[in-house]
């Protein structure tokens, strides 16, 4: 199984237990159905609504992006909303040197220097040193292999085939191998995005990637392409950490006010021993 499939059917056996959309069962009957707390804190809401995507909007085609079960914005949610007010236990669990003293959702860089729009990022934390943290986190995402979208398909670079420079298109073939897929799963211009954006902006100098970590075969390419992309970008002006939703987990259970209720739904939902799987590997440049 890939994780993808086995993302959506953990996901799907945990909504037996909350009211679906019966058109679309792979959504909930509501975003509110899709949430721990059943709500989102007043100031993570206007943050969702002030950003540009549909999280929180649907159309007569299509629920808000939010009500789905394998949401990664529903996954960021319920993790870090419970924490909105009380957010000092993120720090160690992020591996990050200080307590967070505030978050928000949505962030978006000003100053950005390709238009139209700023990038917005999943999450902005701001230590107790001032410093600015921000977050990328990833549920399903990687798993739809998004760094080929924009490549050629390894299909054209089996064993040692160069197919342009075999008919005469020798310059053909250098740009080819330039467009080779090399990211699977780490969409790395979406990255390379949000670093130009924070270097720009100024409000972090370092960005954080959350992903989720099924443990499967996927998953650990997915690992060793972030660890290749942290290697290729290591000494910039941004610096780039990862670090997955498993180990933050594990660690903010020996918090000492972490409520039983909201551990038991995380660990029901998204964080069972099968997903237990995380090699507690931080890596930082």
């Amino acid at each position: 199984m890939n994780s993808l499939d086995s993302i959506a059917e953990r996901q799907t056996t945990w909504a037996s237990r909350i009211k679906c959309d019966v058109s679309r069962p792979s959504y909930a009957a509501s975003v509110s159905n899709n949430l721990f707390m059943g709500r989102l804190n007043e100031r993570t809401e206007a943050e969702f609504r002030a950003a540009d995507g549909s999280e929180l909007r649907g159309s007569r085609s299509r629920p808000p992006k939010m009500a789905s079960l394998i949401s990664s914005s529903a996954l960021a949610v319920n993790f870090f909303d419970r924490w909105r007010f009380k957010p000092s236990a993120l720090g160690a669990a992020l591996g990050l040197a200080s307590p967070v003293v505030d978050l928000r959702f949505e962030y978006k860089c000003d100053r950005y220097p390709v238009g139209p729009r700023e990038p917005n990022l999943d999450l902005l934390l701001t230590l107790g040193t001032g410093e600015g943290i921000a977050v990328e986190s990833k549920f399903a995402e990687p798993f739809r292999k998004p760094g080929a979208d924009a490549m050629i398909s390894t299909k054209y670079f089996v064993g040692d085939v160069r197919h342009w420079e075999s008919v005469g298109l020798i310059r053909a073939q250098g740009l080819a191998d330039a467009l080779r897929a090399r990211w699977e799963y780490l969409d790395a211009a979406q990255l390379l995005k949000h670093m130009l954006g924070l270097a720009s902006d100024g409000c972090a100098k370092t960005l954080l990637y959350l992903w989720y970590d099924t443990g499967l075969g996927d998953a650990v390419e997915h690992r060793r392409e972030i660890n290749s992309f942290a290697k290729a970008i290591k000494g910039d002006a941004v610096k780039f950490r990862t670090t997955t939703y498993q180990d933050a987990f594990r660690i903010l259970m020996l918090s000492s006010d972490v409520p039983p209720e909201w551990v038991q739904y995380m660990d029901a939902r998204y964080f069972g021993d099968a997903y237990s799987a995380s090699q507690g590997q931080v890596t930082d440049t």
